[in-house]
């Protein structure tokens, strides 16, 4: 009797765990669909922002030449240094670049879209 009511509390336990398990995402999940959310902000960010002048996607030519695509700017700069300088206001030495100053919530929305573009082949 007694090896029945432990073997019968085991099964009840593995059970319940399992759809515990099922029912609540996880936190990596969650981190990840925040994450995406984040980078789905940041690209419209840049679409508005920067797409005039830099290719903000993992392919093709930017609209104005001397600015480089997004794409070769994440494999040049560090993304913490990308995050200090929006942060500082992104000032270049080109002169067709305007000075931007950007909220916190942008910046961290503008490096979640960098990194995706950073993963992309």
């Amino acid at each position: 009797m007694f090896f029945r009511l432990l073997a019968l509390t085991a099964v009840i336990g593995a059970v319940s765990g399992c759809a515990a398990q099922e029912a609540v995402p996880g936190p990596p999940q969650v981190a990840a669909d925040r994450q995406a959310e984040a980078a789905g902000r940041g690209r419209q960010l840049a679409a508005g922002v920067c797409a005039s002048c830099h290719a903000i996607g993992p392919a093709g030519a930017s609209p104005m030449a001397a600015a480089p695509p997004f794409r070769e700017v994440v494999r040049r700069y560090p993304l913490d240094d990308l995050e200090q300088a929006f942060a500082d206001g992104l000032v270049t030495s080109h002169p067709a670049m305007p000075a931007f100053v950007f909220r916190a919530s942008e910046i961290d929305d503008l490096i979640a879209w960098l990194e995706a573009v950073k993963r992309e082949p």
